[in-house]
């Protein structure tokens, strides 16, 4: 069985890496095309209920969502 990875990007991941991983055919939705502006919060949530792994170049993305 394969595994597909579903990926949530940040804002902080530019459309052409969303644009070229949809080509590439993986399951790819991107915050910065969707939501611009949510909080690191808003993207956990959304992550969660898509099932969606975040991929993101913040590095204190998991300190700003540790109330969660």
């Amino acid at each position: 069985m394969k595994l597909e990875l579903r990926l949530l990007l940040d804002e902080n991941i530019g459309l052409r890496v969303y644009q070229e991983l949809r080509k590439q055919g993986y399951h790819v939705q991107s915050v910065l095309a969707e939501r611009r502006g949510a909080s690191d919060e808003e993207v956990v949530e959304m992550a969660i209920s898509r099932g969606k792994i975040i991929v993101t170049m913040a590095k204190d993305f998991w300190i700003s969502c540790s109330s969660i």
